[in-house]
């Protein structure tokens, strides 16, 4: 994983332009701030947390949002598995890392050191992939890919999103290829993923670009 790491240090080269909070995985309903917005205040953030009741509070970045080609996301639960335990830090500490963003690598480790609390970020294997539609991962489902100790096969990759036309072209949003780590909580520290480029926007569509997925499953895993 510290290729991975490195690679994905040398390709992320811009500031993240979309920082985006979810409750309890309901991403249909998201509190989006793009970089170009005034901050949020204090005032925000507390009706944000006090608008219902929630679990678990998620936080992505987004790269590269309007570029298919360079868009990366890094979704970041806010698990019992993090030092951290405070949502409004949570969100206080994601926006601090969001506007005052230097590069990949600084990021990655103010992550670790002040939610997680020890280095934890991209040092293991990827344990899955699925794939499915931004901000409406769940409500159309995502379609699972691979999981650690299968063998990479791209033929079955393709079958299996093709059993899926509802994700494989799309007008709703484009596509991510998520890359989960920690999915039953047995590391120390979250649950969390990155989502890579894998779709191309055609008209008003968005269409799984399969030689970006066979690219990334390749670096990844």
């Amino acid at each position: 994983m510290i290729q991975t790491k490195k690679i994905l240090s040398e390709i992320i080269i811009s500031k993240p332009d979309i920082l985006q909070f979810a409750k309890d995985r309901k991403y249909e309903e998201s509190w989006i701030i793009p970089l170009s917005n005034k901050r949020p205040s204090e005032r925000d953030i507390n009706s944000y947390l006090q608008r219902d009741v929630f679990q678990t509070i998620i936080v992505e970045y987004v790269w590269n949002s309007q570029d298919d080609n360079n868009r990366f996301v890094l979704t970041l639960f806010l698990d019992k598995k993090c030092r951290l335990q405070d949502p409004k830090e949570f969100i206080t500490i994601s926006l601090n890392l969001f506007y005052q963003y230097r590069d990949f690598a600084s990021f990655i480790q103010k992550i670790n050191d002040t939610i997680i609390g020890g280095e934890y970020l991209l040092n293991h294997p990827v344990e899955a992939v699925n794939l499915s539609v931004f901000n409406h991962w769940l409500s159309i489902g995502p379609v699972e890919l691979w999981r650690k100790g299968s063998s990479y096969n791209f033929n079955e990759i393709k079958t299996k999103i093709h059993s899926r036309p509802e994700i494989e072209t799309t007008l709703l949003n484009y596509q991510g290829l998520l890359f989960r780590f920690n999915e039953n909580g047995t590391l120390n520290g979250p649950y969390y993923g990155i989502k890579t480029p894998c779709c191309n926007k055609v008209g008003n569509e968005w269409i799984i670009d399969y030689d970006k997925v066979d690219k990334w499953m390749k670096i990844m895993l």
